[in-house]
């Protein structure tokens, strides 16, 4: 028997319920119907008032389901034959469903799937364990796999591969599609698949670091989409293999590539102070308009590994050559984003950074330029009170919520 697009249709949703039914995996048989309600909602065509067209071709295809055995239908009282009112799944015939759909059930697919991901499962990096642990538990139980990676089996090889990938160590920054290349011999097989690599990171790896954004946490794992250079100005010498750079000697900004950062060798800084800044215009506001013995760094949102490597660099250099160091300071938005990237500055280089035009006074001065916060942002802020790490900015966010506004480093006015 060949089957119509429509009998495939109507049998394919069959059995989807069928195979989403919560009794699914028992080892008894259920005395449970599957079955489609033929209503306007899922059959508007069918109830047409003018055009019975569709009704009749229903009726009609349906009928020889019927009569092959694969479901049982159910009519409207005293208007059988004309009006249906359920489609009714044999389950007697599911075999030959399954055969005429050409369609793997979804015990022996899951079958298939126990072995591969148990495969993947003992050649992956250690932090995907939770991934596949609750991956093999679904399968066990036949429970329905999360949406986000319910894909064929070439698919979830590539998958596998990019999230290998992900963990792997490296010491480099490594472009998308060069990382794309080496993986699949294709530029743009990442970008397809980075989605899903970054959900199964975010729910299942990296819960600690879910604030960061898509780019944030690649860059992380040093996965960029382009070339990055570090701005910075201010005085400080290096050198490196290739040679000697006074950065006082560039106005009003030097962009470093992560390279050269990894080879420097600090030789001098006679800063006052070390400023990392959030945004790009700020950082040009304050290479401007701020002291000028005080070196600023521009971090770009979440600060990555070369942007730390800087200051740890430095940290290490002031505390072998000066008695007296200079402080570390973070300026940045005053709003959920910016006390998040100055902690996990705190965390990642373990430097004591003091905020930096991240007061009260600095806030009132700018409320008028505040931008209003939603319900939801207000609950999220104040769970940072509940955070020892944040209680520099305790009072800060408590005057924020009592006002409800939130205020971009952009608003704020350099008062040197």
């Amino acid at each position: 028997m060949e089957l119509t697009s429509l009998q495939k249709k109507i049998l394919h949703k069959l059995i989807d319920k069928y195979e989403g039914r919560r009794d699914y995996a028992a080892r008894e048989k259920s005395t449970r119907r599957t079955m489609l309600s033929v209503d306007k909602k899922q059959f508007p065509d069918y109830f047409h008032i003018s055009d019975s067209s569709f009704r009749l071709q229903l009726n009609h295809e349906m009928q020889e389901l019927e009569t092959k055995g694969l479901v049982i239908l159910e009519w409207q009282k005293f208007n059988r034959g004309h009006t249906l009112q359920r489609i009714i799944l044999h389950e007697d015939a599911l075999v030959e469903a399954y055969r005429l759909l050409n369609r793997q059930s979804r015990r022996d697919e899951y079958a298939s799937l126990a072995a591969l991901f148990t495969h993947w499962r003992e050649k992956s990096h250690d932090a995907l364990a939770p991934f596949f642990t609750e991956l093999l538990q679904k399968v066990h139980e036949l429970a329905p796999l999360p949406a986000r990676i319910k894909l064929d089996k070439q698919d979830y090889h590539d998958l596998f591969t990019g999230l290998n990938a992900f963990f792997a160590e490296r010491d480099q920054e490594v472009l998308k599609r060069q990382l794309s290349v080496s993986l699949y011999n294709n530029s743009k097989r990442w970008e397809e698949l980075e989605k899903s690599i970054l959900w199964v990171v975010r729910n299942y790896c990296l819960q600690e670091e879910a604030e960061l954004d898509d780019a944030d946490i690649l860059s992380e794992r040093n996965i960029i989409p382009n070339p990055i250079h570090i701005n910075i100005s201010g005085p400080m010498v290096f050198s490196t293999p290739r040679g000697r750079v006074d950065i006082s000697a560039f106005y009003p900004d030097i962009g470093l590539p992560p390279s050269m950062i990894r080879e420097m060798n600090i030789e001098a800084c006679n800063a006052q102070a070390i400023v990392t800044i959030e945004n790009l215009s700020s950082f040009y506001q304050y290479v401007y308009e701020g002291p000028p013995d005080h070196l600023a760094i521009y971090l770009g949102g979440f600060h990555n590994r070369p942007r730390r490597l800087i200051l740890t660099k430095l940290w290490e250099f002031f505390q072998l050559k000066s008695s007296a160091p200079p402080l570390f300071y973070h300026w940045g938005d005053m709003d959920l984003g910016g006390f998040r990237i100055w902690n996990h500055l705190c965390q990642k280089t373990g430097i004591p950074v003091q905020p930096l035009l991240m007061d009260k006074e600095t806030y009132l001065t700018c409320l008028s330029q505040g931008q209003p916060m939603e319900e939801s942002y207000a609950k999220k802020l104040a769970e940072l009170l509940a955070i020892s790490a944040y209680e520099p900015f305790y009072s800060l966010i408590r005057l924020m919520l009592k006002k409800g506004k939130r205020v971009e480093q952009e608003a704020v006015t350099l008062g040197f």
